[in-house]
C-alpha cells in the first residue's frame, strides 16, 4: 500500500528523534589518578540534566591500552536510573560500587591492583523524553607499588629528615650534659688547691707580719739596753777632786 507524503512529514520528528542523538556534556573528573596498590579509587562523571528526563542508562569501561582503540572497551558496570530510583544491570568487578542519580554517577574501585590500571570512561544516554548521549574524556588509573609511589616516597622522605633531627638534638643534648658533668669535675677537683693556695698566702701574710713585729721589737729592746748601759757605766765624779793639766 503506497504511503502518502503527509505520512512523511508527520514520522519525520520521530525519525530525526531516533536517528540524530542530541549531544549530551559530560564532565568526567579526575583526568589521571594514581593509587597505591591496596588502596581505593573515585571517578565521577557528572552533565545537566533537565526535570522531564525520565530514564537515564550509564555505562563504565575501561580501555587497558588507550582509549582511542579500535576496540569498545571492556564493561565494568551496567546502570540504569528511571522513577528516582537506581539499579546497576552489569557488574564485572566485585570488589567495587557504584551511585547514580538524574545528574551524576560515580563509581569506585576498592582494594586496587596492577590489572585495575587503564582508562576509565563512562558514557550517558538519556532515553527519555529526548535521545541524548555523551561520554566522558576519561580516567587514567595509574596504580603503582607501595614502596615506589610518589606518596610513599615522600613519607620516607619526610621520616629520614624527622630522624635526623631528632639524632641530632639528642647527640647535641648528650654532649652538653656530658661538658657540663665534666666541668663540675674539674670545679671539684680545684677546689682543693684553691684552698691550699689560700692558706699558703694567708701564711705568707701572717709571716710578713709577724716579722715586722719581731724587728720592732728587737729595735725597741735594743734601745732600752743601749739608754740603760750608757747610765750605768757614767762615773761619779768625787766632791773637791782638782783636775791639773800639766804644761
Amino acid at each position: 500500500m503506497a504511503r502518502s507524503p503527509n505520512f512523511y512529514i508527520l514520522m519525520l520528528p520521530l525519525y530525526c528523534q531516533v536517528f540524530v542523538n542530541a549531544t549530551l556534556n559530560v564532565s568526567q573528573t579526575p583526568t589521571n589518578l594514581s593509587v597505591t596498590k591496596g588502596d581505593n579509587a573515585s571517578i565521577t562523571c557528572s552533565w545537566e540534566a533537565e526535570d522531564q528526563d525520565e530514564r537515564i542508562r550509564v555505562w563504565w569501561k575501561i580501555y587497558y591500552e588507550s582509549a582511542s582503540a579500535a576496540h569498545d572497551g571492556t564493561v565494568l558496570a551496567s546502570l540504569i536510573w528511571t522513577n528516582n530510583k537506581s539499579e546497576v544491570r552489569i557488574r564485572s568487578r566485585n570488589q567495587s560500587d557504584y551511585q547514580l542519580t538524574k545528574d551524576k554517577a560515580k563509581l569506585w574501585l576498592f582494594f586496587v591492583n596492577e590489572s585495575d590500571a587503564g582508562t576509565y570512561i563512562c558514557e550517558i544516554t538519556i532515553d527519555k523524553p529526548d535521545l541524548r548521549s555523551g561520554k566522558g574524556k576519561g580516567t587514567t588509573l595509574y596504580v603503582t607499588d607501595s614502596v615506589s609511589s610518589p606518596t610513599a616516597l615522600a613519607n620516607i622522605a619526610y621520616l629520614a629528615v624527622f630522624l635526623i633531627l631528632v639524632t641530632v638534638i639528642l647527640l647535641g643534648y648528650l654532649l652538653y650534659k656530658r661538658r657540663k658533668k665534666e666541668n663540675i669535675h674539674l670545679l671539684h677537683q680545684r677546689a682543693p688547691e684553691a684552698v691550699q693556695l689560700n692558706e699558703i698566702h694567708e701564711n705568707m701574710n701572717d709571716g710578713e707580719d709577724s716579722s715586722s713585729s719581731n724587728s720592732v721589737r728587737w729595735a725597741v729592746s735594743t734601745l732600752y739596753e743601749s739608754c740603760d748601759y750608757f747610765a750605768m757605766k757614767t762615773p761619779e765624779t768625787p766632791e773637791g777632786a782638782v783636775y791639773s793639766l800639766a804644761l
